[in-house]
């Protein structure tokens, strides 16, 4: 297995991965997502993800997607906060055709007009899926709140009112933008020839404009509830508190953490809110990572009777933390950060995906030794650290969908430190 990174003359940068494999994973990942959105864009870098698809100057939608399945391929594209991502799975005879459909939706798509009517309603419609599903809409309204009035707390998906209102105008400018040699990265992961695979992108992306690399905001946390009163047969809770940056040097400290707190059915809030008080079925932990803050918290669905002393049980038992940490916890969970770390790499989309967020945060690709180091290295001191700089900030943000919602209308969040 090697991996080794190659920038072109045109500057784009190409991550080939040479895996053992009877499959080629290939991608492209543009550093920009919805964060880079202005305030009257909410939604575009989804809605020109999904019609990069709808047709090129060389072929139409149809044949975008016929051409990949006719060869046993399927390809696909996915709009996250801070970057987006076109991508294919094919056998290896057939990467050519790979590179060739990829550069073309990103270069020369044409955005028709019909399309971007026929899209804007597919788009409407998930945007209410989502607002049907509580679990769903419970973190849009955490995140919202999290970080108010910034890009970061705006769906990814935008609002009814701003898909409806994008013209062809709109996504060209947005593409101009931010679709440019200095944001990509070309990854490929599997069994190929490296050096006819360059010289092949190179070819292929001669066409694809020059341009800046995205400066992504600072990003400000906020503090505050989000509480929605709604006829369900559960009620829906996300309570959470700054985390930190997908670079910080104790981001590995707090993922293990949050494994600890909340990951599994030996994790203690598990152990505690569910097998020792059956205050609900599921509940977990999480902690986000982005480019200049993060999130740390947890989230469960419960009985409407059981949502006060649910918050209060777990908010608890994340304070019982302090101090009381042991080694047979960072066992636990260097064993699952390393686990979690082998497994993913032994799927080639996974082990590009880790790849190219690596670059992008750290301009170099931190290899699986690097990570397992310094995983092996955590100590419980370390782990303190950080659960000492997540308590330390008194912002919290807590996001309720269902009954007994307004129970928490007065209540400040402060009092249950």
């Amino acid at each position: 297995m090697t991996i080794s990174l190659k920038k072109l003359n045109s500057g784009i940068t190409i991550l080939s991965d040479q895996f053992k494999s009877k499959t080629v994973s290939l991608g492209l990942w543009l550093d920009v997502g919805s964060v880079s959105e202005k305030k009257n864009q909410v939604g575009i870098a989804h809605m020109l993800e999904h019609m990069a698809f709808k047709g090129t100057k060389a072929r139409t939608a149809y044949q975008i997607a016929r051409e990949i399945e006719d060869v046993g391929g399927d390809i696909n594209a996915y709009t996250g906060k801070e970057r987006t991502a076109y991508y294919v799975r094919l056998l290896p005879e057939n990467l050519n055709l790979g590179v060739d459909i990829l550069s073309d939706i990103l270069i020369n798509s044409t955005f028709p007009e019909d399309e971007i009517e026929r899209e804007r309603g597919v788009i409407i419609s998930e945007i209410g899926q989502y607002n049907d599903m509580p679990d769903e809409k419970v973190y849009e309204n955490f995140m919202s709140t999290s970080f108010k009035g910034q890009s970061l707390g705006k769906s990814i998906l935008g609002t009814e009112k701003s898909v409806k209102s994008f013209n062809k105008n709109d996504l060209t400018t947005f593409s101009s933008e931010f679709y440019n040699n200095s944001n990509l990265i070309v990854g490929i992961c599997g069994n190929f020839n490296k050096e006819q695979f360059e010289k092949h992108v190179s070819k292929k992306f001669l066409g694809l404009r020059n341009g800046l690399k995205t400066k992504k905001p600072i990003y400000k946390w906020q503090s505050g509830k989000f509480l929605e009163e709604k006829d369900l047969e559960q009620t829906n809770i996300m309570f959470g508190l700054e985390g930190l940056s997908n670079s910080d040097k104790d981001r590995f400290a707090l993922r293990a953490l949050t494994i600890i707190f909340g990951y599994g059915m030996s994790s203690k809030l598990f152990q505690e809110i569910r097998e020792k008080r059956g205050l609900c079925y599921s509940i977990y932990g999480f902690c986000s990572q982005y480019s200049s803050s993060g999130t740390f918290g947890f989230s469960s669905g419960c009985s409407p009777e059981n949502v006060e002393k649910l918050l209060e049980c777990s908010i608890r038992e994340l304070i019982k933390m302090k101090g009381n940490i042991k080694e047979k916890d960072l066992i636990r969970a260097k064993a699952q950060l390393k686990s979690g770390l082998l497994m993913n790499q032994e799927r080639s989309m996974s082990r590009l995906e880790t790849n190219v967020h690596s670059i992008f945060t750290f301009n170099k690709v931190i290899t699986d030794k690097e990570a397992l180091n310094m995983i092996e290295k955590l100590e419980l001191s370390q782990l303190e650290r950080a659960l000492e700089r997540v308590l330390e900030n008194k912002k919290p943000v807590l996001s309720i969908i269902g009954p007994n919602s307004n129970l928490f209308t007065k209540q400040e969040l402060k009092n249950y430190f």
